[in-house]
């Protein structure tokens, strides 16, 4: 099956070790997720590799839940997270720059559908999930400099 992928990057002023835990650590991850993102149930561990969360997503009354696995590729600096069934991967990667500032890539991957409407879906997806993955990276700048959860 061939996949899609729909991706985001933002620096960082800070430390990335400080984003790299925020992306790991499942309570504090909850507070920077966007409206369209309702909820996030840790199943299995809460931090780091192994960790299994149900995320729960409404995007234009579209409900969809997914139990993905979290996997510390790249400890510190790649994170992906899995729901096997669905077929979506994301992966979290970080590029430091300096001991202060990094950039972060957010890509995540779908299955690709054939035809016209899976060339409809692929275009409308892309560009939500695109403008949902933005609000969640500001989301985390502003959790990360001033401990405002999202809004």
């Amino acid at each position: 099956m061939t996949h899609y992928a729909v991706s985001v990057e933002h620096r960082f002023q800070m430390s990335p070790q400080r984003v790299y835990n925020l992306i790991i650590d499942m309570d504090e991850h909850r507070r920077i997720l966007p409206r369209q993102f309702e909820s996030l149930e840790v199943l299995e561990g809460g931090r780091g590799d192994g960790t299994v969360f149900r995320l729960t997503m409404n995007v234009m009354g579209n409900r969809t839940a997914l139990v993905m696995t979290l996997k510390e590729l790249e400890p510190g600096r790649i994170v992906q997270e899995q729901d096997g069934n669905a077929g979506i991967t994301t992966t979290w990667e970080l590029i430091p720059e300096s001991d202060d500032c990094c950039i972060l890539r957010l890509t995540s991957r779908f299955p690709d559908k054939p035809g016209f409407s899976g060339w409809v879906e692929r275009l409308a997806t892309s560009s939500m999930i695109r403008s949902i993955y933005k609000r969640e990276l500001e989301n985390m700048e502003r959790y990360l400099s001033t401990g405002s959860a999202a809004k």
